[in-house]
């Protein structure tokens, strides 16, 4: 692949809007639809599909991957789904999911175009000719209500407490910290949608620095993921950034800034959030260098569309002799979504959820030819295949969890989602 040329800037959605009304059958869209101090610089779009590796291990794609190219020579885009732990672990695979989705699917174009929000140009790496691209068209928009049928979930709300009640036994008996115990939704739509108009809808009701549009054949993916799971630089500095405590907002700017402070000061919160820290240094010691790690950020409060999240910071130096892939299944799945300790909390949620996660709960992002890669968790995601959809809300279990409080979290994380398709948190609390 060619060096990159510079075109000038032009609006990522708009480019989207081009490749989607084209109707590629494989592309991907990382979009930094906000922008954050350790992340959202960049937008990347991937086209002109070269190569597709489906796959329910790593095997054959870590044969694939190389460390001493540029960057977007021979990188890989798509997502690393949740069950993937099944080949790590030797877990027991769930049962199969309201939408069919592979454990792993990572594609190579041979166009991709990277957008600097900050210089405010673009990088095309490729050789292909793009600019059929950067011609005007009409933006994709929903221009009327989506109509959503036939909504329902694999837990009622008595059973979802039933269930953290559940949990809250195997805590106290002393078998784990913390569970990540998550509420999928499905529907179906009155007639198919246009899929990428409902992620820039997404895109707009609810913006995040790690949103993302991927078309993998008929399964559409449109994530507002604020989540980073990893981050690998050019010189081997390894960073996540785990979400771990929520809050709703409040529409009265005292009552936002009353909740956010709740949650800065929550001992719960706090409890909840250092679990996953020490989860997460656990998982970077596998491939990082001795006294390495460190906690650069710890209880960090940011503030989204619909919610405060608390976060932390953790990074490390990865070995030499430790691959890029290596380094990111040694932490997956992201810890924020498992629990503590880490195997004994999917084993559980597993059997307490009954229907597999699919994409949700993985990793969403780009692996580079150079060794770097940076990847989003997988949450506030609507998946769409045809005429059906499906997304998923979960929340960390720990001592001092209350099951009503617990469920409240669950229906504010999918208040995005929720908007987008034109139904209600009352809708989702009825089922």
């Amino acid at each position: 692949m060619a060096l990159p040329q510079l075109l000038p800037w032009h609006d990522p959605l708009e480019i989207g809007a081009n490749i989607a009304a084209r109707g590629d059958s494989h592309w991907v869209f990382l979009y930094s639809a906000t922008q954050t101090r350790y992340s959202g610089r960049y937008s990347f779009i991937a086209c002109q599909l070269k190569e597709k590796i489906t796959d329910n291990d790593v095997a054959t794609f870590a044969t694939r991957l190389s460390k001493n190219r540029p960057c977007f020579d021979n990188a890989w885009f798509g997502v690393l789904g949740y069950g993937l732990k099944n080949s790590m672990e030797s877990l027991t695979v769930d049962v199969p999911n309201w939408l069919q989705t592979p454990p792993l699917c990572m594609m190579q174009f041979a166009t991709i175009l990277v957008f600097d929000h900050v210089d405010r140009h673009i990088q095309v790496w490729g050789e292909s000719d793009v600019s059929s691209l950067f011609q005007h068209s009409l933006s994709p928009e929903v221009t009327s209500p989506l109509k959503v049928q036939n909504l329902s979930s694999n837990m009622t709300k008595d059973n979802y407490l039933k269930k953290v009640d559940d949990i809250l036994m195997h805590i106290h008996a002393g078998e784990l910290y913390q569970a990540n115990l998550t509420r999928k939704f499905m529907g179906s739509f009155a007639s198919p949608p246009d899929p990428y108009a409902v992620f820039r809808s997404l895109c707009t009701i609810s913006p995040a620095p790690y949103s993302a549009y991927l078309r993998i054949g008929d399964l559409h993916v449109a994530s507002s993921s604020p989540e980073q799971f990893l981050k690998i630089d050019g010189s081997g500095t390894i960073m996540t950034r785990p979400i771990k405590g929520t809050v709703a907002r409040a529409t009265d700017p005292i009552q936002d800034e009353a909740a956010r402070q709740h949650l800065l000061s929550s001992s719960k919160d706090r409890a909840e959030n250092l679990m996953i820290v020490d989860l997460m240094r656990n998982d970077l010691s596998r491939s990082c260098l001795p006294g390495s790690i460190e906690v650069s950020g710890l209880f960090t409060v940011t503030t989204h569309a619909h919610i405060h999240h608390m976060s932390s910071t953790i990074s490390g130096k990865k070995r030499p002799d430790c691959s890029t892939l290596e380094s990111v299944m040694y932490c997956f799945p992201p810890g924020s979504m498992t629990g503590a300790p880490k195997i004994r909390a999917m084993e559980l949620c597993s059997r307490l959820e009954t229907l597999e996660r699919g994409i949700y709960s993985g990793a969403i992002g780009w692996l580079g030819g150079d060794g770097t890669c940076e990847l989003s968790v997988v949450i506030r995601t609507l998946l769409i295949q045809n005429d059906r959809f499906e997304f998923q809300v979960g929340g960390g279990i720990v001592a001092d969890s209350t099951p009503e409080a617990e469920f409240s979290e669950t229906l504010a994380k999918s208040a995005g989602i929720v908007k987008t398709l034109g139904i209600s948190a009352a809708d989702l609390a009825a089922l």
